[in-house]
């Protein structure tokens, strides 16, 4: 593992960030998107993986990076969540806000989906 990437399940964090802002998205109270939550990532695990562990092909570390990654990434949807609800930026600012969490949120995926930054690696380093 020295050196490797982790390996994690991307579309199980994908899809815990979109049943996270669906309950955003309908109002529902902090603790029900909490509550929604877990359960969207209980039943995304049973249905991928329905033996449990012996089908789980993760091991620990993969298992907490997951974990990590998607605790991370909920709280800063959450934190753009808040901040676009309860701040009124002036008129022009608002465009402003809304490209910069645009560009933010495309920095992040990129940095999911190509953690090791392949695009910028020189070719003595591969």
């Amino acid at each position: 593992m020295a050196g490797g990437a982790v390996e994690t399940d991307k579309f199980l964090l994908l899809f815990v960030t979109a049943a996270f802002l669906a309950g955003l998205w309908m109002g529902l109270g902090p603790v029900w998107v909490v509550g929604s939550t877990i359960m969207a990532v209980l039943i995304y695990i049973a249905l991928r993986y329905p033996r449990g562990r012996p089908d789980w092909k993760y091991g620990p570390v993969e298992t907490v990076y997951t974990l990590s990654t998607m605790v991370t990434m909920l709280l800063m949807v959450y934190i753009i969540y808040l901040a676009g609800a309860s701040l009124i930026p002036p008129g022009g600012m608002q465009l402003l806000t809304a490209i910069a969490a645009l560009g933010f949120m495309v920095m992040f995926l990129l940095g999911l989906f190509y953690p090791g930054g392949r695009g910028l690696q020189s070719r003595g380093n591969r």
